[in-house]
């Protein structure tokens, strides 16, 4: 069994494939979680933080930023197929705690009710496909990996 360093298994985040079909999970986990964490940011009747409180998470001072940042974070990633796997590994706990949420949540606080919980399950579905297949043909993971042969 060969051991392998820090920077191979790191290189391996950006490994991606060559089937085109991978763009199709990409964007479904990508731009809902891309759009949804701008919506908290610039939408004032759709804050994260509510929502943290109501699932009776802990540290929801902490907790709520630092879930918008990743969902902006690992949708960015997962779009443009740019460490695809690291946006993947980035969205599968979130996608779990925000289903997590659907059951928890009694009563939505926003404005706009509750979400369908399909969303969750589709996202983090896309995600774990993505984790496990890479970013793909149309990604800019593969654009580097053949300028840098």
């Amino acid at each position: 069994m060969a051991i392998r360093s820090a920077g191979s298994t790191f290189s391996d985040l950006r490994s991606a494939g060559n089937e085109r079909h991978l763009i199709a999970a990409r964007l479904a986990a990508g731009l809902p979680l891309l759009l949804i964490g701008l919506v908290h940011v610039f939408d004032s009747a759709a804050p994260m933080r509510p929502l943290v409180e109501a699932a009776d998470l802990p540290a929801a001072s902490v907790l709520s930023p630092a879930a918008v940042a990743v969902e902006i974070i690992a949708g960015t990633l997962l779009v443009f197929g740019l460490y695809a796997r690291l946006g993947a590994l980035l969205a599968l706990p979130t996608m779990a705690v925000a289903a997590y949420a659907h059951i928890a949540i009694d009563t939505w606080p926003n404005s706009g009710g509750e979400p369908p919980i399909l969303l969750p399950i589709l996202v983090f579905a896309c995600a774990a496909y993505v984790l496990l297949r890479g970013a793909g043909a149309w990604s800019i993971d593969t654009r580097l990996s053949r300028e840098n042969r």
